[in-house]
């Protein structure tokens, strides 16, 4: 009799005591920073596909059930990830979500004329530069999303939210941690560039907010997480390094790039961009646009002109019909990247590889 209460007990506490954390993650370079500090210990599941680009994406009832289920989202935040606002007020989970444009400390830039201006939390209001991203409201269709196939449905978390978790005895630190990991402070971020990721020094801020979210969801693999957040930045620091040594050797040569989404990874390692084809990668350039950067490639002796993976590479092409000038695809996303915990230094050495090989 006493085994078989035993066995009720256990079988009635599984779902709570063994189960995972649900770490819920918007795009390919935020899951590689939460992998890197979750390891084997929480799952991750990504709503846009590693080959999809988040500009002009809609969600799926999938997606929906994802955000529902998860004990946390983590994103990048409005200006890039609009699709995702409504969702988290929906489902209860603005407050618990991590928002990386929104954590203290997050170095920012907002799109300026040039796309090179600098600027700290208190002033992204009144750039209204970056329009293009506000096609992302309002999308009921959910059709054409054929390479977004990972749905991985886990009803069994349907009750696994955050007040199960009252026995890790952290009530009096939930206030206070959800404010400094949220940063739910009612920023604006209209006409900041959102590519946060591509700034080493902005990885560290948000491992360091899933570091502290997940030993609250999971108190019992607390030095495991730090022990991976002390890894990365060590790790992140070698990488760094190694980047800027290489990359300094092509510091001065002028390139192009598709859209002004680089603007982090560059002023961090001193490029020579001296153009783009589009801001927004939704906004195709006319052909007042293309005559003005046939100019530019011959004022500047530009050597490459990059192209993106998640879009056709036919306007780049044509731009540079009848010319010499080099071409390669720059990938912001890492769409290619096996996700583990070392993702996000494979990420960045991918794309300074990128760089260098066109630029070199």
């Amino acid at each position: 009799m006493n085994k078989l209460l035993l066995a009720v007990g256990v079988s009635a506490l599984s779902p709570l005591a063994f189960s995972k954390p649900m770490i819920v993650t918007s795009i390919s370079p935020v899951s590689m920073i939460v992998a890197a500090i979750s390891g084997d210990r929480a799952e991750i599941q990504q709503i846009v596909s590693s080959t999809a680009s988040p500009h002009d994406f809609a969600l799926r009832p999938s997606d929906l059930r994802k955000i529902n289920n998860a004990d946390t989202v983590v994103w990048v935040g409005e200006s890039l990830e609009r699709f995702l606002e409504k969702p988290l007020e929906n489902a209860g989970k603005e407050e618990s979500s991590i928002e990386w444009l929104a954590l203290k400390g997050v170095e920012l830039h907002n799109f300026g004329e040039d796309g090179h201006d600098d600027h700290g939390h208190d002033d992204h209001e009144g750039h209204d530069d970056h329009e293009g991203h506000d096609d992302h409201e309002g999308h009921d269709d959910h059709e054409g999303h054929d390479d977004h196939d990972h749905d991985h449905d886990h009803e069994e978390h349907d009750d696994h939210d955050h007040e199960e978790h009252d026995d890790h005895d952290h009530e009096e630190h939930d206030d206070h941690d959800r404010e400094e990991l949220t940063g739910h402070e009612g920023h604006n971020h209209d006409g900041v560039d959102p590519h946060v990721w591509l700034a080493p020094e902005n990885a560290l801020i948000l491992a360091q907010a899933v570091t502290m979210r997940l030993v609250y969801l999971d108190s019992d693999n607390a030095s495991y997480y730090k022990g991976n957040l002390a890894k990365f930045e060590k790790g992140l620091e070698a990488t760094d390094a190694e980047i800027r040594k290489s990359l300094s050797k092509v510091k001065t040569v002028p390139y192009i790039v598709f859209h002004d989404g680089y603007t982090y990874f560059e002023e961090h390692y001193g490029l020579n961009h001296v153009g783009e084809i589009t801001v927004s990668p939704e906004r195709k350039p006319g052909a007042k646009k293309v005559a003005e950067l046939r100019h530019e490639i011959e004022e500047h002796n530009v050597q490459c002109v990059f192209s993106e993976p998640q879009f056709s590479p036919a306007i780049v092409k044509s731009l540079l019909d009848g010319s010499n000038v080099k071409t390669a695809p720059l990938d912001p996303l890492g769409g290619d990247i096996k996700l583990n915990q070392d993702a996000y230094f494979t990420f960045l050495n991918t794309l300074s590889g990128q760089f260098l090989k066109c630029l070199g």
